[in-house]
Formats: structure tokens, C-alpha cells, sequence
């Protein structure tokens, strides 16, 4: 069995212990895995501070080094005692991966990266996605002639089809790589064969490795099992259990990947990493009660066989190194465990596991400013949702992580205030709760916060600063401010995003029963729109909340100030376009300008300790419209039900035949349960006329989605049509609905501008074009248009080959961050 609980001086000697690359700033788990990865085999650290920086671009120096260090050079130091670029001197610290990307023999046949031709580096220059791809596909060993002459479309292509964009959103060749999505598509990479002689060779991760082991689990830490050392981890290595030296302490972000165990080059069979394995698959079930013939699970029933290999991590320690039947372990599965079925690359069910909670507070993580409280040393860094602040900013009940390695503590005021709806296996001591219907996962620390709840009870839940449940209290003793933009609605459920960064799934709302008019015109209302959440009964209820309140001053980006506040680094920005309409989430790395004026800034929100941690700001970036060909329809939708005191006159002869008795020479004034189609012409347009509740109204955008190539149609059901609609050139709000179910009340248009007309010649290959009213840039997300034939056209350079005359439409001045964002093409 293994022990539950542990002494204060092991706990504390834990504590110490070197930490794995747990990033204060990585809220994903699948990331918070990936950078663990990267980091365990030396490829890819953090930028210090316990940060990561996911969502920065990548640079240029950056990439040299994970593509040196990846490809196996583990000293790169004979490169960098000269210079090869006049912009990366030899004290430049990235000279060695750079003058190595070029100079080492493995690179001789298939360069990775080159410079440009006028002789620079350009070091700190961003990396496109079309360029990453490029640059991972070299060092695969793929060439030119394996692939093809057009870049970048044939490269993407290429790496779609090999797996390594797997996980990544981005569509668009010119977009920025993130740190994040340069981590994730590296690990892809790690794990894919490399091209020799135009055949299949070993995995690119052999080159950091002296050995691997395929099919394999990672089960334990010793944060998680005590019978193991600090620098020991329990794996499943193909059937088999096994307890394997590490190099330092494996994060336990890693528990649960299931793929091929990485033994490092230094030191006799040390384990440094698990690389998840593409050709198997994982699910997870959330466990009602298990039986010896079958667990029944929330999705439904589950009948494993009953030999299947089985690991429950409580009754289990690395001293019994042998894996047990389903037969002999299914009564330790307990209602409310997370059941892990791993499955090989043949689809066979190869293992059964109970894991270790992956989020379990710190033993070093306790609430702020009660009796029970620890200090906070005073050499200690105190970060709070990601900015450094003063004690000052400390508030009673904010949770503090104390983090020893980087002499830092770690605080957050995150919050969920709900009703208890369901705790188990205990209500007083539960190891998962559910508020709003959502799950959270408890630790024994935390679970001792509930001692003298009940299920209905009103409570609040603190997290810590990876998001894990650290506490909690009655919800009138600690409340939250529950606000959060709506990302999701339907009839009776909505997702919501917290401004806290907690994600709500699927809650229960009220809403109103009447399914027409009143309850989709709400949906609207609420729909990517910041609301306040409330909690009566099982339901919660929405409110908007209208942008009354912000800090005053404008928003220098580099400084992190916004007017005297600072700005959390990792701040969520949105863009209002106009008022009313919805919010639309943008990147730091979206905003051109070095600094946003008070005017642009809507709505701010901040935590307790001052710092802004929410904006919403009006149409900064131009980029949260969606550009297209606009025109209006009105719809005329006949009554479905029988018409009543319809006059003899008003039916057609066949009509008035129906409506009379057999033989009868007699007929009524007025009939009943008249259908549209007994009515003559004149009686319909004269009900057209008086009834023009019966018509709908729809705004219809064709617009051109560069990614998939291809034209949309997308109609928004609204109350009236707004002015502008001639089927020329407009933009509608990001966010909008073309559900059919939902009326878009507060939708407008936003008509641009022509700017020219030109030929060809005036293109700057496909960045920008030169005008009357001078330089503009092109969005990436470019529509052109054929107005003759009423289609779009795939490229500019296709347009620029077939046509002659181009009409330039930009939705704002190019002084104001303006684009050409639609073309309209002729040869008239």
C-alpha cells in the first residue's frame, strides 16, 4: 500500500528538491507536458522567473538554438569564438547555434537556416509558420526535389502530412510562431522519422538520445509516490512495471504520456523524458462505479477484458513492481476516479490506469493572511498573476505557492463561487467536487477545507497559480467576482471564460421557455459578449455587464503600464469593434502600435492587487471583422397555422369549392383554417402588407477563407437590415451567429473604403500596393473578387495573371493602420 501520508522533514526535503518545468505562465496541460518534454531533454528551457512566454514570437536566434540542440550537438561552444554575420558578433549569446547551423558537417548537405543577401542574420527577426515548417522539414532531411519548388504552400503541405502541425491553429504562411506552437510543433518533429536516401531512417529524437524504449507510461514521481527517490520515476514499459534513475526530477505534468521513453546520453541508462507516441491513442473516462464484469463510466458502459493489465496508483507503490489483473483490482476503482485506457498502435488495450492527480497543490502552497498561514521570505520575489508586486498588493485569502528553486512566491486571487452540487467519494472530504456542473479535482490538503460542507451549500473555491484547487470556504465568507466573456450558448448551456482564466464548460443557465423570438434574440445578447454569473438553484444566470468602469491613461504595451497601473503580462485583450458588438480575443502580437490611447480602451479589469489582467479595446488591430461582398434578402415566411375569418373573396375557386358543403348553392362570408396557398395573389400581397412581422431579414457576407480556399457564404439572421447593403465591399464584427435560431439584434456593417484604381504594376509583390493616397499594406486574410462572374479568386498572383484593372478597398486610412482588405478585379 503505498503511504499516504508523509513526515514534515520528507515533505520539506521534496520541496527543495529541484523542480520540473512547471511554468507559471502555461495554463494548458498539454503545453505544461510539451515544455516539460523539451526541457527534461535540454532542448527548449524557459526564459527565467518560472516563465515560459508561450505566447511571444519566435525569433530567428531562438530557433538556431532548439535546431542545434535537437538535431544532438551537445557543445556547441568550438562556434563561438568567431563571426560569421556582422549582426551576430561572437558575444552575441546565440553566435555558437547560429555559426553551428552553418558551419557544423552534419548541416554540410541540407542546410537548416541561411542568412540574407545582404550579408545579416537578422537575430531577433520573427519566424513564420511557413518558415518554421521549411526549417523543421530540413532537419528531417527533407530537400528541395522531395517536396517541391513552391513555397510555401507545398512545405506546409508537407509538414501537415507528416504530423508536425499537429495541435497547431495557425493557417496562415505569414503568421508568427509562438514560442507555444514552436514547442508543440518541435515535439512533433522529435518523433518523426527522418528522411535518408529517400527512405524512412530512425526518429529525428535518436539524435538526443543514447537509447529509447517504445510503448511506455510514466506513472510516478516521487512527489507522488514516496518509496521512490527524488531522482527515480515508476514507468510502464511494455507489459511491465519499472523504477528508472532520472535525470533530476521528471514534472508531473508528464504523468500519464504514453510514448517513447528517452534514455540521455549522459549517464547509464537515465531516463530524461517521455516523447508522446502519434500511432496510439488515449481515453479517459470519468468512472460511476466499477464491477467485476464491467465499469460503468459517464459516457456509458465499459467492458474491458477482464485480464487487461491494470494500475491503481493508491494501492500501488514502485517496491510491487508487478501490474495486476482488472480481475484482482477493479474493486479499488472507485466512483469519481479518472480512468485512463491506453491503447497501442494496433488499437489493442494495453493498459488500464488510475493516475496520480497531475494537479495537486504543492505541499508549500497555503492561504494568505489566515492563522495557519506560513511566511513569506523576504528575499522572495512576490509574483502575483504574473506581475511582480510589493506585500502591499497581498490580500487575505490569496493563495501563495512558494517557489524555492527561483526564490519567488507564486500568488494568485483566482476564484469560483458556486453551490456544492456533487463531492466525492466523500461530501466532507472529497478528492473531486462539481460547481456549475464542472469538475474539479481535489487534494488532500484541499479536501480538508470541506470538513463541515454539504452538498447545496453555497461555496468559493481558491486556486493556486498552476489552477489547481488550493482551498476552500463558504461563499459568504469568501465571494468571487464572477464576470466572464461567453464563448459558447445554446438553449439551456453556455461556456464561459472567466476573466480569472478559469474555464466554465457547458453550465446550465436560465434562460427563457419561449423558443422563438424572446430566447434567441438572448442568445445573442449574450453570445461573445462579458457577462457577471449568478448562481439560484441549479442554474446560473447571465448578466451583461455594460463597460462602466476603466483605468483611466493610455496602454504603453512595452512598459506593461497601462495610464499609473501595471499590466499583467499575461493580459487577455479583446477587441469591441463597435459598441455592442461581440468581443473578439487578440494577441499581444495582433497590436502594431507601440502605445493605445485612453480613447481606444473600453473596459478594463483588474485583480486584487491593482494590476490589469482584462482589457476589451475598440477596432485596434482591424483584424476582428470579417471582410467580404455584403448584400441584404428579405424573406417572406407564410403562416404555418390556419388562417381565421378569411373573406369568401380572398380564396382561389378550388379553395372556395373545398369550403362549401356537397350541392350546397350557399357559402359563408368568412372561412376558417384557411392555408397560404388557398389565398388568391391580390389576398397574399395584401397580407405581405400587413403582417411585415412575417418577414426575416438577413445580412449575406461572401467572403474568402484563405485558409481552406475557399468562398463563404454566411447569412445573420437580424431584426432589419442596416443602411450600405449594395453588394459591394463591407465588414462584419467577428462573433456574429449565422445560426438560423438566433437573430443577430445588434449587428452592423462597416462599408470600406476604395482607395484606387490600379494595374499590376503597382503591386509590391503580395505585402502591399501603391495608391493616389499612398503606401498600402495587404491583410494576410486578402478577398479578391471577381465582380463579372460574382466569384472569388484564389491568389493574388493568379488574379495579377488574368487581370487587368484592380479596385483597392481598405477599411481605414492607411495613416490609421488601415489595410487593403478587399480587391475587386476586371479587365474593363
Amino acid at each position: 500500500m503505498k503511504k499516504r501520508f508523509i513526515s514534515l522533514c520528507l515533505t520539506l526535503a521534496l520541496t527543495a528538491a529541484p523542480a520540473g518545468a512547471a511554468f507559471s505562465d502555461i495554463s494548458s496541460g498539454s503545453l505544461q507536458q510539451t515544455a516539460s518534454v523539451l526541457g527534461s531533454l535540454g532542448i527548449m528551457q524557459g526564459t527565467g522567473n518560472n516563465r515560459f512566454e508561450p505566447n511571444r514570437p519566435l525569433t530567428r536566434a531562438e530557433f538556431c538554438k532548439l535546431a542545434v540542440t535537437a538535431m544532438g550537438i551537445d557543445d556547441a561552444s568550438p562556434y563561438a569564438s568567431y563571426t560569421i554575420f556582422p549582426d551576430v558578433h561572437a558575444s552575441h549569446w546565440a553566435a555558437r547555434y547560429v555559426n553551428a547551423a552553418l558551419r557544423h558537417p552534419d548541416f554540410k548537405d541540407n542546410y537548416i537556416i541561411r542568412g540574407y543577401a545582404d550579408g545579416t542574420f537578422g537575430p531577433d527577426r520573427q519566424l513564420t509558420y511557413g518558415e518554421v515548417c521549411t526549417m523543421l522539414l530540413r532537419m528531417l532531411g527533407y530537400k528541395e526535389s522531395d517536396i517541391g519548388p513552391f513555397w510555401p504552400a507545398e512545405y506546409i503541405a508537407q509538414a501537415n502530412a507528416l504530423g508536425l502541425t499537429r495541435g497547431i491553429s495557425i493557417k496562415d504562411a505569414k503568421t508568427p510562431v509562438t514560442r507555444a506552437d514552436a514547442a508543440t510543433m518541435l515535439l512533433n518533429t522529435l518523433g518523426t522519422a527522418t528522411r535518408s536516401d529517400g527512405q524512412g531512417g530512425s526518429p529525428l529524437i535518436s539524435r538526443v538520445s543514447s537509447s529509447t524504449v517504445e510503448n511506455c507510461i510514466l506513472l510516478e514521481t516521487s512527489e507522488t509516490d514516496s518509496s521512490l527517490a527524488t531522482d527515480e520515476a515508476l514507468f510502464y514499459e511494455n507489459g511491465t512495471l519499472s523504477a528508472r534513475k532520472t535525470a533530476g526530477r521528471l514534472d508531473r505534468s508528464l504523468i500519464g504520456v504514453y510514448g517513447t521513453l528517452v534514455i540521455g546520453k549522459k549517464g547509464e541508462n537515465v531516463a530524461v523524458g517521455v516523447v508522446p507516441n502519434t500511432a496510439s491513442r488515449q481515453e479517459t473516462y470519468e468512472v460511476v462505479n466499477a464491477a467485476a464484469d464491467r465499469i460503468v463510466t459517464k459516457t456509458g458502459t465499459f467492458r474491458p477484458n477482464r485480464d487487461t493489465p491494470t494500475y491503481i496508483s493508491r494501492d500501488s507503490s514502485a517496491e510491487d513492481s508487478k501490474l495486476k489483473s482488472l480481475t484482482e483490482v477493479w474493486s479499488s476503482i472507485l466512483p469519481g476516479d479518472t480512468l485512463h485506457a491506453y491503447y497501442n498502435e494496433y488499437g489493442s488495450l494495453a493498459l488500464l490506469a488510475v493516475l496520480p492527480g497531475t494537479s495537486i497543490s504543492h505541499a508549500n502552497t497555503f492561504v494568505y493572511g489566515i492563522a495557519t498561514s506560513a511566511n513569506i521570505p523576504s528575499e522572495y520575489k512576490i509574483v502575483k498573476n504574473g506581475a511582480v508586486i510589493d506585500p502591499s498588493g497581498l490580500k487575505k485569502y490569496d493563495v501563495v505557492t512558494l517557489d524555492a528553486a527561483n526564490r519567488q512566491a507564486l500568488v494568485s486571487d483566482t476564484r469560483v463561487s458556486g453551490r456544492y452540487s456533487e463531492g466525492g467519494p466523500t461530501v466532507s472530504y472529497p478528492q473531486e467536487v462539481k460547481v456549475y456542473g464542472n469538475s474539479f479535482r481535489i487534494s488532500d490538503s484541499a479536501a480538508a477545507f470541506f470538513k463541515d460542507m454539504k452538498l447545496k451549500d453555497y461555496i468559493t473555491l481558491l486556486f493556486d497559480a498552476d489552477g489547481n484547487v488550493a482551498a476552500a470556504y463558504p461563499r459568504s465568507t469568501v465571494s468571487a467576482d464572477m464576470q466572464g466573456v461567453v464563448t459558447q450558448i445554446e438553449e439551456k448551456q453556455a461556456t464561459v471564460i472567466l476573466t480569472n482564466g478559469i474555464i466554465l464548460r457547458d453550465i446550465p443557465i436560465n434562460m427563457p421557455d419561449d423558443p422563438d423570438t424572446l430566447q434567441t434574440q438572448k442568445r445573442d445578447t449574450y453570445n461573445h459578449r462579458l457577462v457577471s454569473i449568478t448562481q439560484s438553484g441549479e442554474t446560473a444566470v447571465l448578466t451583461k455587464c455594460s463597460f462602466s468602469n476603466k483605468t483611466t491613461g493610455e496602454w504603453t504595451i512595452a512598459d506593461n503600464k497601462l495610464g499609473s497601473k501595471l499590466v499583467s503580462p499575461r493580459v487577455q485583450v479583446y477587441e469591441e469593434v463597435i459598441p455592442g458588438a461581440p468581443l473578439n480575443h487578440i494577441a499581444l502580437a495582433d497590436i502594431d502600435l507601440s502605445k493605445i490611447p485612453s480613447s481606444d480602451i473600453r473596459y478594463t479589469v483588474s485583480d486584487s492587487a491593482g494590476t490589469i489582467t482584462n482589457i476589451v479595446l475598440s477596432d485596434v488591430t482591424g483584424d476582428s471583422w470579417l471582410y467580404g461582398m455584403g448584400h441584404g434578402e428579405k424573406k417572406f415566411v407564410p403562416p404555418s397555422d390556419g388562417l381565421k375569418n378569411v373573406p369568401w373573396n380572398n380564396l382561389t375557386k378550388e379553395a372556395q369549392q373545398n369550403h362549401v358543403d356537397d350541392g350546397s348553392s350557399t357559402h359563408p362570408s368568412t372561412v376558417d383554417n384557411v392555408s397560404w396557398n388557398e389565398l388568391t395573389k391580390d389576398a397574399q400581397d395584401e397580407y405581405r402588407k400587413n403582417h411585415p412581422s412575417s418577414y426575416k431579414y438577413y445580412v449575406v457576407l461572401n467572403h474568402w477563407d484563405t485558409t481552406e480556399k475557399k468562398k463563404i457564404e454566411a447569412p445573420y439572421k437580424v431584426l432589419d437590415l442596416p443602411s450600405g447593403l449594395s453588394g459591394g465591399p463591407i465588414a462584419v464584427p467577428k462573433g456574429y451567429s449565422t445560426d438560423e435560431n438566433i437573430v443577430n439584434t445588434s449587428l452592423d456593417i462597416k462599408k470600406l473604403k476604395l482607395i484606387d484604381t490600379v494595374d499590376r504594376t503597382a503591386f509590391d509583390g503580395a505585402s502591399g500596393v501603391r495608391t493616389k493616397d499612398g503606401y498600402y499594406a495587404l491583410a494576410d486574410q486578402l478577398g479578391i473578387y471577381d465582380t463579372e462572374n460574382r466569384d472569388f479568386i484564389a491568389t493574388l498572383q493568379s488574379a495579377k495573371s488574368n487581370y487587368t484593372k484592380f479596385a483597392l478597398y481598405a477599411n481605414d486610412t492607411a495613416e490609421d493602420g488601415g489595410k487593403i482588405r478587399i480587391i475587386t478585379v476586371s479587365n474593363k
